[in-house]
């Protein structure tokens, strides 16, 4: 009997043990604050790099759509052309690396790799408000609506929202300008935090109409 009760205590210990193993092995994950998704955003429009510095400090100030939009995260998968995708995506092989491909020519690091994808689960929404940004005039998506139905020439800017690396010190950002007639542009911006401070290290341009 007490040979019986010894193993199933040694039973409820060993998985115990177990589950608190699989929970050490779960990162703690938080995703980034509101503050430091406005100072990126700042960042990106104050870059004296970027198109929309010369429109700053006009009269009639730049819109720009409130709602981040959502950067979804692929992956490359074998022998498959990568699927068209609804809205703004990237693949993270190409922000973290590809094999046979030497590491400085990417961005972020692969122990960058969980982090990216817990953003790309859980960070579905973001706001910026007037009051935060004052260089810029920024609109609903119903204002821009009604300026893309009812004004002749119309222009805008949306960005998505920033995917930031594990240490907080590189931010990922896809930037693009709406207008009407021939004209237009989509841009992959890359961030940097340096002296506590958000600035544009560099930036390609992705698509132009």
């Amino acid at each position: 009997m007490r040979s019986l009760n010894y193993f199933g205590s040694l039973l409820v210990l060993i998985f115990f043990f177990i589950s608190c193993q699989k929970e050490k092995q779960i990162p703690n994950f938080r995703l980034p604050k509101n503050e430091e998704v406005n100072e990126i955003i700042k960042a990106l429009i104050n870059s004296d790099s970027l198109e929309i510095a010369p429109y700053l400090g006009k009269k009639k100030k730049i819109s720009f759509c409130e709602d981040l939009q959502k950067l979804r995260i692929d992956h490359v998968e074998k022998n498959k052309l990568p699927k068209k995708a609804e809205g703004e995506s990237e693949l993270i092989e190409l922000l973290i690396g590809l094999p046979d491909i030497p590491r400085e020519k990417f961005f972020f690091s692969k122990s960058d790799s969980l982090y990216i994808e817990f953003q790309n689960k859980n960070f579905n929404a973001f706001k910026i408000s007037q009051n935060d940004f004052n260089e810029v005039d920024i609109k609903s998506i119903q204002e821009v609506r009604n300026d893309i139905k009812n004004v002749k020439y119309f222009s805008y800017y949306y960005a998505t929202i920033p995917i930031i690396s594990l240490d907080g010190k590189k931010a990922y950002v896809k930037y693009i300008l709406n207008c009407s007639g021939l004209c237009g542009a989509g841009y992959r911006v890359f961030l940097e935090k340096k002296k506590g401070k958000w600035v544009v290290v560099k930036y390609s341009e992705e698509w132009v109409s």
